[in-house]
């Protein structure tokens, strides 16, 4: 590596690893003062006030990340995360994009349904579960918004500044799965090798996407394709699963655990590469 491309990368990493250090510090101080007034309260939880609230203070930094970079990075941010919500045109693709990824979720289910790896169970349904599956779709659109506006639309394009699409796509889905398995501010790699792998693809393919259609809303539909299934079941739990102990390897009740769905991932990244080298690679 050259001194030119050592300077540049740092250039790129510094305002990252700065932001990265102020939201450490945010949590050593936000933690302890929110847990004095609720002990349960924890800002490194899956769901709930505290995943809100660690949301609002990542979206916090980005602007400081924003503050540290160039004008066109800001009107690029703007323009990518916000304003195709002003033009109709954006429903259709998000979408296509959900309905294909939650096809797809629902494939593998069946597939280890029918081999045997889970039972169709009845449920007691109600009235409310209507409202509160709609709810479930409002909340999952948010996240995947949220959470494509994070990862796709600032991460990528800010490290895409100084790096190859390729390398950007890497880079940024390492630290979507830092992200999503942070359960110790400390803790720098992920305690779960299956799901860091999981998560490591999902971003990576996600982060491809991005690229290839260049609009956020394509990524914001398969992300929230994959998730609405996972909160639908939660909220009516008609699939059970046998045993973890039980399972082979390749087979997992969280799908981002799952070899076969690794592989599945795997190929279909595979795919999109060699027909797009020159667009990932360029």
């Amino acid at each position: 590596m050259t001194l030119n491309k050592v300077l540049n990368l740092r250039k790129i990493l510094g305002p990252i690893i700065l932001s990265a250090l102020s939201i450490l510090i945010s949590f050593f101080v936000i933690q302890p003062i929110a847990c004095y007034f609720d002990p349960s309260f924890n800002l490194l939880a899956n769901r709930g006030i505290g995943k809100i609230a660690f949301m609002t203070i990542v979206i916090l930094h980005i602007f400081l990340l924003l503050a540290l970079g160039s004008k066109d990075l800001f009107k690029n941010f703007l323009q990518t995360n916000f304003y195709f919500f002003k033009n109709e045109n954006w429903v259709k693709p998000f979408f296509k994009f959900f309905a294909i990824f939650a096809f797809l979720h629902i494939i593998t289910l069946a597939s280890f349904t029918s081999l045997g790896f889970a039972n169709i169970v009845a449920c007691d349904w109600k009235w409310t579960v209507g409202f509160r599956i709609l709810f479930g779709f409002v909340a999952t659109f948010f996240l995947a918004w949220s959470e494509e506006l994070i990862f796709r639309g600032t991460l990528y394009q800010y490290l895409v500044q100084g790096l190859k699409p390729i390398s950007a796509a890497l880079l940024a889905s390492l630290i979507f799965m830092l992200a999503h398995d942070l359960t110790n501010p400390l803790n720098l790699i992920t305690v779960n090798w299956r799901l860091g792998l999981g998560l490591f693809l999902l971003g990576f393919l996600l982060n491809i996407i991005f690229i290839l259609t260049g609009k956020l809303y394509t990524g914001m539909g398969a992300h929230a394709g994959l998730v609405f299934i996972k909160v639908f079941l939660r909220r009516l739990p008609f699939i059970q699963f046998l045993p973890i102990m039980t399972l082979p390897i390749w087979v997992h009740q969280d799908l981002r655990q799952s070899l076969l769905v690794h592989v599945g991932f795997s190929m279909l990244i595979i795919f999109l590469i060699i027909k797009n080298k020159q667009k990932l690679f360029s």
